[in-house]
């Protein structure tokens, strides 16, 4: 009786493993560790500008891009496959969403989530077996973040700082004269806790906003408390 079913459970595994095309698996496998690889590449890049958004998500978001590419074109076979890599648009949109916010009169992530969704095209075109469309889009990603960061691209105009000091109007012109501004964007007072009057302000410099420059002008004053770089890069 035991070789019957040792028998018959043989003969289904066979029969599960015959189903297969191995080297249509093999195949997927690559395309899918091949995105993987190159939203890595892309993930590389915002890490080392430390955004919201690493090497991990962007791992993640090209090989998972990919494997539900492949689903669509194995479901195809049966169906309307396609709409299963439509839905992935989408959810890198609701993914994407979640990066971007603003803060303090400085908007956020946006890069970023453009980046994201890039990724999540280059890794369908990879898993669809573009291979050289999706390694020239991860080039010229990479490439163009390095090429807009270089000092002629840099937005020195741009910049906003958040400072936070104590009350004094002598202290409000050395900043206006240190900064070279005319005007606080943003100007919040309150109490803190030794009943002092702190001061939280947003300023569009327009010189001296090198962060040694900077350092040692908040040694120079007592009075301030900290500057906090807002811009987005």
């Amino acid at each position: 009786m035991n070789w019957i079913v040792g028998f018959a459970e043989q003969s289904f595994i066979e029969k599960f493993l015959s189903g297969f095309d191995w080297q249509m698996e093999l195949v997927y496998l690559f395309r899918i560790l091949l995105a993987g690889i190159m939203g890595f590449v892309i993930g590389v890049e915002r890490s080392h500008r430390q955004k919201e958004a690493g090497m991990g998500t962007h791992f993640t978001v090209g090989l998972a891009s990919a494997l539900f590419t492949t689903i669509s074109i194995q479901l195809g076979e049966f169906g309307d496959g396609a709409r299963v890599a439509a839905q992935v648009v989408t959810g890198i949109g609701f993914l994407g969403a979640g990066i971007i916010f603003f803060r303090r009169e400085n908007l956020h992530g946006l890069t970023t989530a453009a980046i994201i969704w890039a990724t999540s095209a280059i890794g369908m075109a990879c898993g669809a077996g573009m291979y050289i469309v999706s390694l020239c889009g991860t080039a010229f990603i990479v490439l163009m973040q390095l090429i807009l960061h270089t000092t002629p691209f840099k937005r020195h105009g741009q910049r906003l700082l958040l400072i936070r000091f104590y009350h004094s109007d002598e202290l409000q012109k050395t900043l206006q004269l240190y900064f070279g501004i005319t005007q606080f964007h943003r100007y919040k007072v309150q109490r803190s806790a030794d009943g002092r009057m702190q001061v939280e302000a947003v300023i569009r410099p327009n010189q001296n906003y090198h962060a040694e420059k900077i350092n040692n002008f908040i040694e120079n004053n007592e009075a301030m408390i900290s500057i906090e770089r807002l811009e987005d890069l």
